[in-house]
């Protein structure tokens, strides 16, 4: 039966995407990205806010340490909100080195300081905070969005901090 029969046809295979294909997944790509997008800039802001807290954690945990491995009663850290920084004692003798919780993001501002009697933050040789009291001292950070991160340094000596992120 030659010539009744069904022809046979060339049929390619198709490879790839068709356009609308694609373009319905760009859609869906840049959909997801639109709604992630503030998210992600949330979560940049409010880490700069906990890098800054935990060098200011680190800096008082440094003179802390520094007060007992030196046996010395004068060492303290001075906290100056109208300027935006604090001084803190340098790991060589006799100088003192300032620093601004400013430097991981402008808008990280030091916003309360209550350590009882003005802004410095006084160590003894036993590491305990002078003078001692039985409430604790506290600092907070604050940055553009409102998130604020309160450090509160115990009488022993202990540090913590507790965030309200916004």
């Amino acid at each position: 039966m030659i010539g009744y029969g069904r022809k046979k046809e060339n049929v390619k295979h198709q490879r790839g995407f068709t356009i609308l294909e694609l373009v319905t997944v760009l859609a869906i790509i840049f959909i997801v990205t639109a709604i992630a997008i503030p998210g992600f800039q949330k979560m940049a802001i409010n880490g700069n806010l906990k890098a800054a807290a935990r060098d200011v954690m680190s800096d008082i945990t440094r003179t802390r340490e520094k007060a007992i491995s030196e046996n010395n009663p004068n060492l303290s850290m001075v906290f100056n909100q109208p300027l935006n920084n604090y001084t803190v004692p340098a790991f060589y003798a006799g100088s003192l080195e300032t620093k601004s919780p400013a430097t991981f993001a402008q808008d990280i501002s030091i916003s309360n300081v209550a350590f009882g009697m003005g802004s410095a933050l006084s160590l003894q040789t036993r590491g305990t905070i002078y003078p001692a009291s039985p409430t604790n001292k506290t600092l907070t950070l604050i940055n553009g969005r409102g998130s604020t991160a309160t450090i509160t340094i115990t009488t022993v000596g202990r540090i913590y901090v507790q965030y309200n992120l916004q």
